[in-house]
């Protein structure tokens, strides 16, 4: 059975689009907002002393977004070959890329992981295999997270920089997460309850939507393949080839700290010189608790939430640029790049559907 391809164009341009919109309408809301409030307590942004300005340093943030992109992309372009199949380097970026975008207009961040699972099946995985590889990289992606943490607080003696709020979003994250990862190894190790589940469904849907066509030898076939091959691609990573878990924290942890970095040269630009830990320690919460922020992209959530964090590093009057200036860098610059690139991955799509269509 081909499961390779889809049949139809899986996602609706124009509804992307509207979605965009939205975030980034959040994103420029959030942003006025911290402007605003430095506004209330008598700053002007021309109080800045332009004279401390060093643009230099913006380049340099730039560069460590870009290469935060390609370490990722590196990160999937080997990993593929846990189970023996090979993907062009170009395509590892379209799945980072698309990733990046879909998470940035979708609540919760939800949308980056089904595209880069599109992407990567698209580009020769099976869905089982593509599936896999991105749930476990996205267990590894918390791992790497953790690792930092680990080792700030091990060598430096860092602790957390949340308060109120945020604290309590990170205690709900670890609830929660724990949750998934109980359930999804549950589901790993008793098949049989999983396909229960999957018979009550059809019966649903057979109940309550009755003109519905579908063969449910067919759908029972599609997810027992995926489920074995998804079980498959969890023993080769954490079984057969462990060296590839290892390669993805590490990717993970080098991918993190350019991120990070790119906090701290705007700072330098902005004329200031923070121990360049201290500001990758006061990331790491956040971006555990991003994920929990409703919004498409956390839009909104995520501004404030850096503007709340680094107040105490920039102050009042310089507050609102460095929000602007480090959303800009770590959203809008990706948002754009993954949007044109993930585009261009579904007029692709399109146009091999009108052309099977034609054949046939």
């Amino acid at each position: 059975m081909e499961e390779k391809r889809f049949s139809v164009v899986p996602y609706d341009p124009s509804r992307l689009k509207r979605q965009l919109i939205v975030a980034v309408f959040l994103s420029l809301g959030a942003i006025v907002l911290v402007f605003s409030l430095g506004s209330l307590r008598g700053v002007s942004v021309t109080e800045i002393d332009e004279s401390l300005f060093q643009p230099a340093f913006l380049l340099l943030a730039l560069g460590f977004v870009v290469g935060g992109w390609f370490v990722d992309g590196a990160r999937v372009f080997f990993t593929v070959r846990a189970w023996g199949k090979r993907i062009r380097f170009r395509d590892a970026m379209a799945a980072v890329l698309s990733t990046y975008f879909m998470s940035a207009i979708t609540p919760f961040l939800t949308g980056g992981s089904p595209a880069q699972l599109f992407v990567l099946a698209r580009s020769g995985l099976s869905w089982g295999e593509a599936g896999s590889l991105v749930v476990i990289c996205g267990i590894l992606y918390q791992v790497g997270l953790l690792v930092l943490l680990v080792f700030l607080f091990a060598f430096f003696g860092m602790g957390l920089a949340l308060r109120g709020i945020l604290l309590g979003l990170l205690y709900s994250f670890a609830v929660f997460y724990s949750a998934i990862m109980f359930l999804l190894f549950f589901f790993l190790f008793r098949p049989k309850v999983l396909m229960r589940l999957v018979d009550w469904g059809i019966g649903f849907v057979r109940r309550r939507f009755p003109r519905a066509k579908f063969s449910e030898e067919a759908v029972r076939r599609w997810i027992e393949t995926f489920f074995a091959e998804f079980r498959e691609g969890f023993t080769i990573l954490f079984v057969r080839k462990p060296q590839y878990l290892l390669w993805n924290v590490g990717c993970y942890v080098v991918s993190f700290l350019c991120t990070f970095s790119v906090a701290y040269f705007i700072l330098r630009a902005l004329g200031l010189s923070p121990w360049y830990f201290r500001v990758v320690g006061a990331q790491i919460p956040l971006f555990f608790v991003f994920s929990f922020i409703p919004s498409p992209g956390a839009s909104g959530g995520v501004e404030l939430s850096i503007a709340s964090v680094f107040r105490g590093f920039v102050g009042a009057y310089r507050l609102g640029a460095f929000v602007l200036l480090w959303r800009a860098a770590t959203y809008y610059v990706p948002l754009s790049m993954g949007g044109v690139i993930f585009f261009r991955v579904l007029r692709g799509l399109s146009r091999n559907n009108n052309h099977e269509r034609k054949k046939s």
